[in-house]
């Protein structure tokens, strides 16, 4: 038996052998040159079809996926056409890269001219296609730049400084946009001779835009009597203007990034048309939702696509030459190929078939071919994207001829239908009582692979997310028109409900996190012990998940600093497991918490079941109540943040739903009410509702 072993191994060994010393061969070299340019051509097809999804979604699985084909394209070609994620704050070193490459290049075609003329003119179409790319994104790596956006902002930053002047705050009129002169489009050239100079010399300067017929504000576009924009014939919801509003306050909303503040009346006014414009209908909740979901969606290509160098004015027709000379090359290239079809000559290597067609060439010209395509994909993408749409709507507004003719306004309507969904409209979940008892693999998860992955802690497990309902978003924007003054932490809604005497405990915690936390413990405990009651329950159980997630997942975009919340968050995960040690079952969980509800340790575990403990004397309905409300008024003062970077970064992990309301509240102005002080708990004194 050991003999035919070792006769199988030395015929396998043998094997290995051979195929290694064929790979040697230019045949085998040849032939894993094609193999890898094969894979890259995939890679960038795979990209350009799949590559926006992960804005969309947020699976680990996606993220993996992509993560790697972006990796492996970066180091199996040596360019790709799309803008891959990177430090917008290297586009100096990226631009000097591509100078030298294209340098070089350009000295080895030159120096083949005499040689090989039709060849290298090919090239040299390929060379103008490479440059323009780079040129492209270059630009945009520049624009989205911290000096960038300083430059680029600077003209909207003194321009909303005055707008509220421009009009008689009487007269303004946020249902019909009368008085609002948010701007939506200009032409570059009039922002270069009014701002360009003075914002790079004197920040402190300010210029007020000159709003003449070329600017294009929202109450111009609210006032166009087209019937594609009329409120009363093609445009009965707004979704079409709203489009633009989303522009304009997305300029408005790149102000967070560059450092430029406005007076408090811009905020009042913004407020104005948020509470007045936006929710003054019963469905209002929908209508401000999607308006930031859009601002967003162009926040996103703006750090993240080429879309805002494309969309200047003059770079469309760059963008169609560009793919002209990409058809034109490849076109001419398979053509000249065609002619190298027959059998080469001994000394030349190269694989064909029977019929004497050149594999070379086929593999050639497929990869052209998916070049091309990606191209085709792109370009289809940039023709539906917002940037198009907002693009069409102004020129709709501006140009007189438009709006007589019946064929372009049904074109634009037919663009303005057709949109891929900008995020997952999801909410993530956590569940502590659920997930308290994780514990993440070693083998994954180590001194060693901390370098490669990002670490996961215990009890750091997701629950199945759920989908943002029309119930959670009417009650949040519900609790945000109804807010006056500044946003509290719950105790408005505890208010309301009059049990202000009973809870106001649970909101004056030492912090946000274990505010955040003490209520969700309450809300699982009620979970399983309160018969579910109407679509309160739904609102209240998703949302209080949903900030236990942020917690957990997402500290950056909460109050305070994240180091702190993510010990705090390890400290729960430790007292979870020790007051639940033993629990198998949710119903011992929940006993288990109706006994540490009656000690009086000073944990969030207990402080959680003791307020439980309070809330499960109630009726049902009324418990539901006060949750769904309280949780409503707590999402939204966790929104207010100064660290717009780590809202730009969730927008490309599938976004979040916080960071809708950040940005409608940041165009408010609206601040936190200072928190209060930390009060001390006595059980004796905690009651029922």
């Amino acid at each position: 038996m050991q003999g035919r072993g070792l006769v199988t191994v030395n015929q396998r060994a043998t094997q290995a052998n051979v195929v290694m010393e064929k790979l040697q061969t230019p045949e085998g070299m040849l032939a894993q040159i094609e193999l890898f340019v094969g894979l890259a051509a995939f890679l960038l097809l795979f990209l350009a079809a799949s590559g926006s999804l992960r804005r969309r979604h947020n699976k680990p699985m996606l993220k993996v996926v992509l993560w790697a084909a972006y990796t492996l394209s970066g180091h199996l070609i040596t360019y790709t056409f799309g803008l891959i994620l990177e430090d917008n704050e290297q586009w100096k070193k990226y631009a000097w890269q591509n100078m030298v490459t294209f340098i070089g290049l350009l000295a080895l075609w030159t120096s083949y001219l005499t040689t090989l003329p039709l060849t290298l003119a090919v090239f040299l179409l390929y060379f103008v296609v490479l440059l323009m790319k780079a040129n492209e994104r270059a630009l945009s790596l520049m624009t989205a730049s911290a000096s960038g956006l300083q430059r680029t902002t600077k003209w909207v930053a003194d321009h909303m400084r005055s707008e509220h002047q421009l009009s008689n705050p009487c007269e303004t009129d946020p249902i019909t946009m009368k008085g609002y002169k948010y701007v939506v489009r200009a032409k570059r050239t009039r922002f270069e001779k009014s701002f360009h100079q003075v914002a790079g010399l004197m920040l402190n300067y300010t210029k007020s835009l000159e709003v003449d017929e070329e600017v294009i504000t929202t109450e111009k576009v609210w006032a166009c009597k087209g019937q594609l924009l009329s409120s009363s014939e093609g445009d009965l919801d707004d979704k079409l203007k709203d489009i633009c509003l989303s522009y304009a306050l997305y300029l408005v909303l790149c102000l967070r990034f560059s450092g430029y503040l406005l007076p408090e009346e811009a905020h009042e006014k913004a407020w104005l048309l948020i509470q007045q414009g936006m929710l003054g209908k019963e469905d209002g909740y929908e209508r401000a939702f999607r308006v930031a979901e859009v601002e967003l969606t162009f926040l996103h290509d703006f750090f993240y696509t080429n879309y805002p160098i494309i969309f200047q004015a003059g770079r469309l027709q760059l963008k169609v030459m560009e793919l002209f000379c990409l058809i034109i090359g490849t076109m001419l290239t398979i053509v000249f190929m065609m002619h190298n079809t027959m059998k080469p000559e001994d000394h030349v290597v190269q694989f064909v078939t029977s019929n004497g067609l050149s594999i070379d060439i086929l593999v050639t010209a497929v990869i052209l071919m998916v070049f091309t395509c990606v191209e085709l994909v792109q370009l289809f993408l940039m023709a539906i994207s917002e940037w198009a749409k907002v693009t069409l709507l102004c020129k709709y507004v501006q140009k007189r001829s438009w709006q007589e003719s019946r064929r372009i306004e049904k074109l634009i309507g037919l663009i303005c239908q057709m949109h891929l969904k900008p995020w997952e409209r999801n909410l993530r979940q956590y569940s502590l009582l659920e997930s308290y008892h994780y514990s993440p693999s070693r083998f994954l998860y180590n001194s060693f692979t901390i370098a490669f992955v990002d670490v996961v802690r215990r009890g750091q497990r997701q629950s199945a997310p759920v989908r943002l309902s029309p119930e959670v978003k009417k009650a949040v924007f519900r609790s945000l028109k109804n807010t006056i003054g500044k946003l509290e932490n719950g105790q408005a809604s505890l208010r309301l409900n009059n049990v202000s005497d009973e809870l106001s405990w649970a909101c004056m915690l030492e912090t946000q996190t274990q505010v955040i936390m003490v209520w969700h413990i309450a809300t699982s405990f009620l979970e399983h012990e309160v018969p579910v009651s109407g679509l309160n329950f739904l609102v209240a159980t998703n949302l209080s998940k949903y900030l236990a997630y942020l917690v957990a997942f997402a500290p950056r975009l909460l109050p305070g600093h994240p180091y702190v919340t993510e010990n705090e968050f390890d400290q729960i995960i430790l007292e979870a497991q020790k007051v639940l040690e033993g629990c198998k079952t949710d119903q011992e969980r929940i006993e288990r918490l109706k006994e540490i509800a009656k000690t009086p340790d000073e944990t969030v575990m207990n402080w959680g079941a003791l307020l439980g403990f309070q809330l499960q004397k109630g009726e049902s309905e009324r418990i539901w109540k006060i949750l769904a409300e309280f949780w409503a008024e707590l999402v939204l003062y966790v929104a207010p943040s100064d660290d717009a970077k780590a809202h730009a970064e969730r927008l490309a992990m599938g976004g979040e739903f916080v960071t809708h309301l950040w940005a409608l509240v940041s165009h408010a102005g609206m601040e936190r009410e200072p928190p209060s002080k930390p009060r001390t708990i006595n059980i004796c004194d905690a009651n029922t509702i």
